[in-house]
Formats: C-alpha cells, sequence, structure tokens
C-alpha cells in the first residue's frame, strides 16, 4: 500500500462521497434532519476503510439510506437503495394502512393504477374503502344529466339537463350579487 494514500479503499467514488456526506450531515447541528435531529454515525464508520468493508461498493444509480430514520448510520440499519426506494422511505411521506396493508400514498397509487392526485383526492372526500378502489369511480354518464353534456353529448336530453342546471346557476348568483 502506498503510505501517502489516507485509505486502503479506492476514494473519489460514489461510496466514498457517500461516506464522507453522511459524515457532514450529521456534524452540522443547523441541519434538522440529521445533526440537529441527534442523528449520529456509529463509532467505527469514522473510518472509511471499515464502512467500504461493511457496505461495499455503491452500485450504480443508488444511495445510502437508512431502514429506520430515526436511528443513526450503523450497518444494522443502513443499505444501498434507488431513488424511489429511498423517496418512499421519508418521514414526510403519507403513510395509509388498507386491507392490514402500509404503503405510501405513491406506492397504492402505483398499485391501484390511479394518478397519485387522484388518490389524494379522493381520500380527502371519501371514505377509505371507496377512495382504495382500482380505475376510475365516476358512475358511467347518463343523458339528461350534467355529465353527459360535459362529456360532448349535445343530444336534447342533455342540452335540456344543462341549460336548467345553467340557469338555477345564474338565479343563485344574482342573489349574491344584490
Amino acid at each position: 500500500m502506498d503510505s501517502r494514500r489516507k485509505w486502503k479503499n479506492p476514494a473519489g467514488t460514489r461510496t466514498y462521497y457517500a461516506w464522507r456526506s453522511m459524515h457532514a450531515r450529521c456534524r452540522d447541528q443547523g441541519n434538522p434532519h440529521y445533526g440537529g435531529r441527534g442523528i449520529v454515525v456509529c463509532p467505527e464508520w469514522v473510518s472509511y476503510d471499515r464502512f467500504y468493508e461493511d457496505m461495499g461498493e455503491c452500485p450504480v444509480g443508488h444511495s445510502l439510506d437508512r431502514t429506520d430514520n430515526d436511528a443513526g448510520y450503523a450497518p444494522t440499519n443502513c443499505r444501498w437503495v434507488t431513488i424511489r426506494a429511498q423517496l418512499n422511505n421519508q418521514r414526510r411521506n403519507r403513510r395509509i394502512t388498507y386491507k392490514g396493508k402500509t404503503q405510501t400514498l405513491a406506492q397504492w397509487a402505483e398499485e391501484l393504477g390511479v394518478r397519485l392526485d387522484t388518490l389524494s383526492k379522493r381520500l380527502s372526500r371519501l371514505p377509505i374503502e371507496g377512495a382504495m378502489q382500482p380505475g376510475t369511480i365516476r358512475p358511467p354518464w347518463r343523458h339528461g344529466t350534467r355529465y353527459g353534456y360535459e362529456t360532448g353529448c349535445r343530444c336534447d336530453d342533455c342540452r335540456i339537463a344543462h341549460n336548467k342546471r345553467m340557469r338555477e346557476y345564474r338565479v343563485k348568483m344574482e342573489g349574491k350579487v344584490r
């Protein structure tokens, strides 16, 4: 080993920068997510070589993640994960338990095949059983309804229903103006 080298394992790699950033985050007492919250690095990981032995080389497209966000950096609490997995492991995520299974809102939206904002809006308006239905929960449209006209149907029934609704709306708005 070259006597000028500080570490036995290669520095200047993704693994090295992950180790260095981990220490910087935890030393910064002004960082409310790490050092300011009491997140610490285990004493063994002061040495980059020991960190490298425990964690191995960082795979491409991965980053260092703590399994338990309230515990510090230690071999039993750290792993290499993709950005997507790391985003699902944030404290600020909304976690929903449905049929005995707990996942983030984003994970449920993906599993159900609906957009994230759609699921979020459903949960704000419906009980969880209704909101967690896969696909669309919009009732099928019928002639003579507001939705029939809004979807492009211009039959007499839909036009009449739409005109009636608009008349009622204008009367309501006139009452508010006065």
